[in-house]
C-alpha cells in the first residue's frame, strides 16, 4: 500500500452538527418552539414583545430545568451556578458566575464572565453579543431561547 493511499485511510470526517442559522427551509430553535408552545405562551412572549415593553425572556427548551422561564426585566441580570444569580442554573458545567445580560433601553445583551466553559449564541463563542429575537443561548448543558426584540412577534413577523 503507497503512502498515499495509508493517509487516505486514516483520514475521517467528523460532523458536530451545528445548525445552520437563517437556512431556507430549516426551521429555528426558536420557531420550533413556538410552532409546539399553547397559546398561552405564544400570548406571554407577544406581550414581552410588544413594542412598549422593555422586557424580554430567556426559555430553556433543552437540557436540564426544560421548560423553565426567566423574565428579564431589570438592567442587570447575572447567570450562573451560584444561588443568588437571577438566573440560577445548577450543573457543575455552568460556572458560579457565567454570564450577565445587559439591558440599555430596549436592546439586551450578554457578557460572558471569564467562565471556564464559555458562553455560547447561536453555536458561536462569545465574549459580548448583542441579543435578538430567537437567538439561541448555551451555557453549559442548558440550551435557552431569548425572546424580546421589540419589533418582532411570535410569529417572527415584524409590527
Amino acid at each position: 500500500m503507497s503512502a498515499a493511499e495509508n493517509e487516505r485511510e486514516l483520514t475521517s470526517t467528523l460532523n458536530l452538527g451545528l445548525r445552520s442559522i437563517g437556512t431556507p427551509g430549516i426551521i429555528s430553535a426558536a420557531e420550533n418552539f413556538l410552532q409546539k408552545s399553547d397559546s398561552s405562551v405564544k400570548s406571554m412572549i407577544d406581550e414581552i414583545c410588544s413594542s412598549d415593553s422593555k422586557r424580554a425572556m430567556l426559555v430553556i427548551h433543552r437540557g436540564p430545568s426544560q421548560g423553565s422561564r426567566f423574565l428579564l426585566d431589570t438592567d442587570e441580570i447575572s447567570i450562573g451556578r451560584s444561588p443568588e444569580s437571577d438566573v440560577f442554573l445548577d450543573d457543575v458545567t455552568v460556572s458560579r458566575k457565567h454570564a450577565r445580560i445587559v439591558r440599555k433601553a430596549d436592546e439586551f445583551s450578554i457578557i460572558d464572565l471569564h467562565s471556564l466553559n464559555g458562553t455560547y449564541v447561536n453555536s458561536h463563542s462569545i465574549t459580548t453579543h448583542l441579543l435578538n429575537m430567537g437567538d439561541e443561548l448555551q451555557i453549559g448543558k442548558f440550551h435557552a431561547l431569548f425572546f424580546g426584540k421589540p419589533h418582532i412577534n411570535s410569529l417572527g413577523e415584524k409590527q
